[in-house]
């Protein structure tokens, strides 16, 4: 893999853990918005994925990047789906239900960064 090709995927991997991230912490704050009505929550919630580009930075991996980081970002975004999802049925930060969906998105995301990271170091020839 060339110096370009490499800088191409490490953009390409930036920009999607980067809209992730932001998506997620969204979903966390409206999932410790305590304050807020139930509605209010979900309302707050379920625009994060969208709002943040998520679609579209996986998107963009499935063009440039090899299968299994596109076929662990999928995970990562279903992962990601699962947790707004679960906020927005009216779990909180505190419970149990909340803290699982959590808890896999933190694998799902770890999974696409360690096969990001492989890929990367393949193309330094390590």
């Amino acid at each position: 893999m060339g110096e370009q090709e490499r800088s191409e995927l490490r953009t390409a991997y930036a920009r999607y853990l980067d809209a992730a991230t932001l998506a997620r912490d969204a979903v966390s704050l409206a999932s410790r918005s305590l304050a807020l009505a139930p509605q209010a929550r979900a309302e707050q919630a379920r625009p994060a994925i969208q709002d943040n580009a998520v679609y579209a930075r996986q998107y963009e991996l499935e063009l440039v990047a090899p299968a299994e980081v596109v076929t662990k970002a999928r995970a990562a975004t279903r992962a990601l789906g699962d947790y707004r999802d679960v906020v927005m049925a009216g779990a909180t930060y505190e419970t149990a239900e909340c803290a699982e969906a959590r808890r896999a998105f933190r694998v799902a995301r770890q999974d696409v960064m360690d096969a990001m990271r492989s890929t990367l170091d393949r193309g330094r020839g390590r």
